[in-house]
Parts: structure tokens; sequence; C-alpha cells
């Protein structure tokens, strides 16, 4: 759910914790809270190392619809690079209600996409669980083959 090369870390970003930010605000942490909020899933037990995909960068073909849903979050957060945002520990705003999640328009740029980012892959993550399939947790990486879908 990153960009390639750069690892999804389901951790707390240091830089937002050090800010004083809550866990309701910053890149991983509100990409966390927005899985869990619309799948129910814990994103570290759920999408970790998940297909080719979810996880440490990406190649190959997506191996489900879950694994589609992280390889256009990498797409998304690869777009963010070129812009020089700081896609993990940036820190945004955003608010659920009733199933729906709500990017602040408050904030740089950056902020706002990545919020869009995330949102996008957890609305995406939501519309896949019928298809979820555990057997594609801790996907063996070298087993990821054939050519690797543009952005």
């Amino acid at each position: 759910l990153v960009a390639p090369g750069i690892p999804m870390t389901f951790m707390l970003s240091p830089h937002c914790c050090l800010a004083g930010v809550t866990p309701t605000q910053g890149g991983i942490l509100n990409l966390n809270k927005m899985i869990w909020q619309m799948t129910g899933k814990v994103a570290f037990f759920s999408y970790w190392s998940y297909g080719c995909y979810c996880g440490l960068g990406g190649r190959g073909q997506p191996k489900d619809a879950t694994d589609w849903c992280c390889q256009e979050h990498d797409c998304c957060y690869a777009l963010l690079k070129t812009h020089r945002c700081r896609r993990q520990t940036d820190c945004y705003k955003y608010t659920f209600s009733q199933g729906d999640i709500q990017c602040s328009d408050k904030g740089s740029w950056c902020e706002r996409q990545l919020c869009a980012c995330d949102k996008k892959v957890a609305l995406c993550l939501k519309n896949s669980l019928d298809t979820y399939q555990k057997k594609l947790r801790f996907y063996w990486w070298p087993k990821c083959k054939g050519p690797t879908p543009p952005c």
C-alpha cells in the first residue's frame, strides 16, 4: 500500500507522535484507522504482506481485488512522491460518519491528496472484502511474477 520501495509500515509515525498528534491524525495513523473503520479489519494483521502489493513495495501481477487496491495505492503514493509529499509522516485530518470518510479541506495540498489516496484504498478494501483470501497473507514475494501493471 505504499509507493514502490517504500514499506507499508503499520507503525506509529514518529513525526506525528512527537508533534503531539493524536491517533486520529497523521499519514500512517489515519490509513490504519480508515482501513479499520471501513473494513473492520486491523490493517497490520490483515493486510501487511498480503499478495504482491500490500506491504513492501510490489511487483508482478496483483493476485486478487484486494491486491489491486494496494497496487493502486502504491501508484497514488508514487504520484505524491513526485510532488515531494511526505507520505508516511504528513499529518492530515478527516472525519468518519455513517460509513463515509470526509477529508478535511484544510491543510497543505500534500495533506489533502494523501488523505484522498488513503480514503480511496480504504473504500477499495471495503469493496473487496468478499474476495479477501487468507491464503494470500504472508504471500511469498518471489512468486510475484508477470508484468507489473503501469500506474
